[in-house]
């Protein structure tokens, strides 16, 4: 049997390739087909030599002009974004979200008559399962994913891995599984696809999720029988807890970090480059606390960028090049109370394997600080895995001149955020507040980390890559057993 694994994206290459979902399914033997960037089939090519794992180009820049190519297409893929299911008890609030943030792309007369259309259309749509069952024939149809079909006719799969329910570039290589009557196994990976992303770009034949939260809103609001939503656990997050990750110590971790041992740490986990314009006000007014004694015991900040900002631009020249002037200026305003960090290229960061060795660089700055900074981010659940105290920021503005606290109308936020595990700082005046309070009193809302861990992180905590590896190739054991059958 032949597995096709699109995994393009840099978190979904993290996610199933570099867990034991991949190791298991190698085990079983079957035939795979790794689907990654175009630029980067020679880069993998070299890390998967092994005649049971081909590489090959998911053709991105092609099918995104796809997508791209008419306002048609564009705005049935608007209406699909703006687009849930929901029950009395379960409503996804990040649509309304969403109709407030492309109000503001749509600004000529014509635009705003586009817009207008877009919001009745997807008032329907959220209201009608068969409108729903309408839209997303019509956009199969359209994103019929024919580019794809070479791949389905000379490799025939069986099954089909993707990182996603459907959306982007993979509304059309799902569409072409289909039509090729390959099976569809979703496993999104990440705590937010579920809610953020929009409606189901396809009909999938099973849903990987990573808790039973995911799963609820998976059924709710992408009419996905629960019969075939399985909560997996999360995966790339086993070896924190089955020994295959070991931490250095704090003492190492400092001098690896260029970090004064005998200061407090503040480690501040940088969100990606698009949101949060004024992030760099806030590391500085965090160091105007630092420097004013107004943080005790004393404190020194380290400042991790997010793996984004090494993004390639068009000129070859990276995001985090930006910053650099910017950069110095603080360093050399605020000398040794401020280091800054520059993460690997998820992925790419290793010649020889595919281990994620930023993110356990970042699990070792977690749990060898004293507090953890964050901007509504998968930092807030990582922290609990350790049991950190942690900060969120809400500060200036989000996007879009959107003020910071108006993310937390996002579904998947508003349930984190229940918990409590967390406390928010929306003035430097509440942060200082808060830093000291847990500085002193680590312990604080310690019970909440854990109901957060409990019911969002613990299932098969550890061994999550292989529950989820058997209950793949248990359904592939049930495919073939009914084309036997069949074939019989």
């Amino acid at each position: 049997m032949t597995v096709f694994i699109h995994a393009y994206r840099s978190f979904s290459m993290r996610y199933l390739a570099s867990s034991d979902i991949l190791t298991k399914l190698k085990d079983s033997g079957e035939q795979i087909v790794l689907f990654v960037q175009d630029d980067e089939v020679e880069h993998f090519e070299k890390l998967f030599p092994e005649n049971q794992i081909a590489i090959e180009p998911v053709l991105y820049s092609q099918s995104m002009e796809n997508i791209r190519q008419n306002t048609l297409i564009t705005s049935l893929n608007l209406i699909r974004i703006m687009t849930s299911g929901s029950t009395r008890d379960l409503f996804n609030h990040t649509i309304n979200l969403r109709k407030i943030q492309y109000k503001s792309e749509f600004t000529s007369f014509f635009g705003k008559l586009i817009f207008t259309g877009i919001k009745l259309v997807s008032w329907f749509t959220c209201h009608s399962y068969f409108a729903r069952r309408a839209l997303i024939y019509i956009m199969s149809l359209i994103l019929s994913g024919k580019i794809y079909d070479d791949y389905f006719t000379r490799y025939k799969p069986q099954i089909l891995l993707i990182s996603s329910l459907g959306y982007g570039i993979d509304i059309a290589f799902m569409n072409s599984a289909k039509r090729h009557h390959c099976k569809i196994i979703s496993i999104p990976h990440s705590w937010d696809n579920s809610s953020t992303k929009g409606y189901r770009g396809c009909l999938p034949d099973k849903v990987i999720t990573w808790n039973n939260s995911m799963a609820k809103e998976v059924e709710v609001f992408h009419d996905i029988d629960k019969d075939n939503i399985y909560s997996g656990g999360i995966a790339h997050w086993d070896k924190y807890s089955n020994k295959q990750f070991l931490p250095n110590s704090k003492q190492e971790f400092f001098k690896n970090r260029s970090l004064d041992p005998d200061k407090k740490l503040i480690f501040y986990g940088m969100s990606g480059p698009r949101h949060f314009e004024r992030r760099f006000d806030v590391i500085e007014g965090i160091l105007d606390a630092l420097l004013m004694n107004q943080i005790q015991p004393k404190s020194q900040l380290l400042v991790r960028f997010h793996p984004l900002h090494l993004s390639i631009r068009a000129d070859g020249s990276t995001v985090l090049e930006e910053y650099l002037p910017l950069i110095h200026t603080i360093k050399d305003k605020y000398g040794e109370l401020v280091h800054f960090w520059e993460p690997k290229r998820p992925h790419i960061n290793e010649q020889s394997s595919l281990e994620m060795t930023d993110m356990y660089e970042m699990a070792e700055a977690i749990i060898n600080c004293d507090v953890v900074v964050q901007e509504y981010s998968t930092l807030i659940m990582e922290s609990a895995i350790f049991d950190k105290p942690t900060i969120n920021i809400s500060m200036y503005n989000w996007e879009q001149g959107l003020p910071s606290n108006t993310i937390e109308r996002f579904t998947h936020l508003r349930r984190i955020l229940s918990y409590q595990s967390v406390r928010t700082a929306r003035t430097f005046q509440d942060f200082a507040q808060i830093t000291n309070m847990y500085l002193n009193e680590p312990e604080a809302d310690a019970e909440n980390r854990k109901a957060l861990f409990e019911n969002e992180i613990g299932v098969n905590h550890g061994h999550a890559g292989q529950q989820i590896g058997k209950y793949i190739i248990d359904y592939m054991n049930e495919i073939k057993t009914l084309h036997e059958m069949e074939t019989y």
